[in-house]
């Protein structure tokens, strides 16, 4: 039996680590809106379906349903890419989506985004949130609801995520920000 408020939990930590319905929906290899109806419990995920939810997010199914309060937070304090990021989202030619520190108790997300030359973000997004990043390589092109900005090695933003976004690599060689999300 699923836990009572499972799509509760789903939909919080989809949320939290900045994943959209389409985004899990295509990892998983299900639709945006059998995902939609998970998440107002209009359907019920068989348990393969679970695993694949909680294997998305980097979680085993006893972790995904144990009490947030008994789940640890980080068992480390040093990281390195390699080893630690995981990759949630890339797009051909465009960009690829690291997570940094894989722990859904974590409010804050970090992640590194790397834009192809000439790639980025097509869609504006615009959801809760605070979001900031810095300029590790390359010059971007950061548009916020409809004002574009243009920055470079060593320069950063912050922004409220309620503000229409997106993001394009203006240049020929692969441009990489860190970035941090807070809902």
């Amino acid at each position: 039996m699923i836990q009572k408020n499972f799509h509760i939990k789903l939909k919080s930590l989809r949320k939290s680590q900045g994943v959209s319905l389409l985004q899990l929906a295509n990892a998983i290899g299900k639709t945006k809106s059998y995902i939609s109806m998970i998440e107002n419990n209009k359907a019920t995920p068989s348990i393969s379906t679970l695993k694949q939810i909680a294997s998305f997010f980097g979680l085993t199914l006893a972790e995904f349903f144990e009490d947030e309060d008994n789940r640890l937070h980080i068992n480390k304090e040093v990281f390195k890419l390699a080893d630690d990021a995981r990759l949630i989202y890339s797009k051909k030619g465009e960009y690829n989506l690291y997570l940094l520190i894989d722990n859904p108790k974590l409010k804050m997300k970090t992640y590194l985004v790397e834009l192809m030359p000439n790639g980025g973000y097509e869609q504006e997004l615009k959801h809760e949130g605070e979001e900031q990043g810095y300029i590790l390589e390359g010059k971007i092109q950061l548009s916020l609801d409809g004002i574009t900005h243009e920055l470079e090695k060593d320069e950063y933003f912050y922004f409220n995520s309620s503000k229409k976004h997106k993001v394009k690599n203006i240049s020929n060689k692969v441009a990489k920000i860190f970035w941090v999300y807070l809902p």
